[in-house]
């Protein structure tokens, strides 16, 4: 049962596409942190840390991967993969991937 729930975890927690305005500067890293908090409790997971080395560059395919900590059967999830997709003016949208140990960001 521990397998197929990570597996639901992975599935209702990646590509989540959000928007933030930031004037075509990057997104902080504050702000990302919260959509990634904001996510998890929407799929009902309590995230015990959540931390990002800094902001997101409002350029299309920029990377940034923020570390986590997921309380119970979500444990696996060790890291978010946001991507920026595009950028419109003071909008930058990105998308939320979460990553679990041993797997390539």
């Amino acid at each position: 049962m521990g397998t197929v729930r990570k597996g639901m975890v992975l599935a209702s927690l990646g590509a989540v596409v959000l928007l933030a305005s930031g004037c075509s500067r990057e997104v902080s890293a504050g702000d990302i942190e919260d959509s990634i908090a904001e996510q998890a409790e929407i799929q009902g997971f309590e995230l015990e840390s959540v931390d990002c080395p800094g902001g997101l560059p409002p350029e299309v395919g920029a990377i940034l991967i923020c570390e986590v900590v997921i309380t119970g059967e979500a444990e696996a999830i060790d890291r978010f993969r946001i991507e920026a997709t595009e950028v419109d003016g003071d909008q930058v949208s990105y998308t939320l991937t979460p990553l679990t140990a041993g797997m390539s960001e």
